[in-house]
């Protein structure tokens, strides 16, 4: 009976300790940024050599971050990263470095509320430096232009401009801030740093 006992202990014991692992892990229960894409025209991945996104840096906020290649989820909203880790690219917009708005999304914190990817963004300033490495091993410079808070259920011509402003070469930070909505299961806002390639 007592091997029993300690088995059935033992084998609670890795349960939980893999449930712990996987939360410290996995990104918040959504797969989703909140943030409606389905208004947003296909990128320009097609023309000419592309590099792909690889990594982030952010040398103010010690950020070197892998890059995910997301679309759309099933709600009509912009992927975001599969863990708290990571940072995801809306694959079907803009590659960095090209003319368009190329979209980065990071989560704040992850489900136990330890810091994400992109919990200090808030704390960039106009004139920071943000690189993205290439999947080729180019580095291309941006830096910040500016930021804004949005509601989470943003529409109209806002959205536009972060998705599809098409006059000079951006990357744009997106991440979750603001009042968790228990309902929505979301934050209220989002926070957007807008950023325009170094020439």
């Amino acid at each position: 009976m007592r091997k029993i006992a300690k088995i059935l202990l033992v084998g609670g014991i890795l349960i939980a300790l893999l449930v712990l692992g996987k939360s410290l892990y996995l990104a918040p229960g959504s797969d989703d940024s909140g943030l409606p894409a389905a208004t947003v025209s296909g990128g320009n991945i097609g023309s000419g050599e592309v590099s792909l996104p690889k990594h982030l840096l952010i040398p103010k906020l010690n950020i070197d971050a892998d890059v995910q290649h997301l679309g759309i989820t099933k709600n009509g909203n912009m992927a975001a990263p599969s863990n708290f880790t990571d940072v995801s690219w809306y694959k079907l917009g803009t590659v960095p470095g090209k003319v368009g708005s190329a979209v980065i999304a990071g989560h704040e914190d992850n489900a136990i509320s330890l810091d994400g990817v992109f919990k200090h963004l808030e704390d960039l300033k106009v004139g920071d430096d943000v690189y993205v490495v290439g999947e080729n091993g180019e580095k291309l410079h941006f830096h910040v232009t500016g930021s804004k808070i949005y509601p989470y259920n943003l529409s109209g011509a806002e959205l536009e401009k972060i998705f599809s402003a098409k006059d000079k070469a951006r990357l744009n930070l997106i991440t979750c801030t603001g009042v968790w909505l228990k309902e929505a299961k979301t934050n209220d806002n989002r926070l957007v740093i807008y950023t325009e390639l170094v020439k």
